[in-house]
């Protein structure tokens, strides 16, 4: 899954979001890439993500170049690492961290940063029959889950156990034990200066040091794409890439 780029050209996923009022009918969804630097990291130039602001103004949102698959490693220990444009995508790679055992079969905790809490409900809930089927997965991902509820399904089929949601200045005062860390680059939108850059910055390493696993969403729609990876680039540039 994720080897070739393909497009979502039905109302379906985040296709649905104002399709009728759209003119471009059609979402691009690029493939995976495994890098070794940080520079490799590039955007890319076609509609990943497509809808209207609070303004009632349509924005069309270019993403990233690939999708990006990266080991760290990280005080003698690999933790790996997915970064993507579109946060629904985290549901397919944790089941696929969950296949290769880098995860549990169930039961983990999720550390949740981001400027939203992405825990809407979908219209339907993957069979459980169907959790170990990385195919009907991927389908499920691109096709039937949006930005804003990926995370109840995977709670759903026992997947997470529990989500610590840290979405504010006052959240970042703690330690939490999480085993995946879920990072949408957004949380370093303007909107969201407020709260001290190295604060956030620090939080994120911080808890990095203790997960097995990471997922970093670029969100096109909610933040400026070269932002995103800039700060991306920026917090783990002094963590070795093998």
């Amino acid at each position: 899954m994720y080897k070739t780029p393909f497009y979502i050209e039905n109302p379906l996923g985040n296709n649905a979001f104002s399709y009728e009022q759209k003119t471009n009918k059609k979402l691009f969804v690029p493939s995976l890439k495994k890098i070794h630097s940080l520079q490799e990291i590039k955007l890319g130039n076609q509609i990943v993500f497509e809808d209207f602001d609070f303004d009632d103004v349509l924005i069309s949102a270019t993403g990233l170049k690939n999708f990006y698959e990266m080991d760290f490693l990280y005080k003698w220990k690999i933790k790996k690492c997915y970064l993507f444009d579109n946060h629904n995508h985290a549901f397919f790679f944790w089941f696929l961290a969950k296949k290769e055992k880098i995860i549990t079969e169930n039961w983990n905790i999720l550390l949740h940063i981001d400027a939203h809490s992405d825990m809407r409900i979908p219209i339907n809930i993957l069979s459980s029959n169907n959790k170990n089927d990385l195919e009907k997965i991927f389908h499920y991902t691109n096709f039937e889950l949006n930005v804003g509820n990926y995370i109840f399904p995977a709670r759903e089929l026992w997947l997470i156990q529990d989500i610590i949601q840290i979405r504010d200045d006052k959240s970042l005062e703690k330690n939490y034990n999480a085993n995946i860390l879920n990072l949408d680059l957004d949380f370093f939108a303007p909107e969201l200066d407020y709260i001290e850059y190295n604060k956030k910055k620090e939080f994120i390493l911080r808890h990095f040091e203790n997960v097995d696993f990471l997922t970093v969403a670029s969100s096109p729609f909610f933040i400026n794409q070269t932002l995103a990876i800039q700060v991306f680039q920026d917090i783990f540039k002094n963590i070795q890439i093998v």
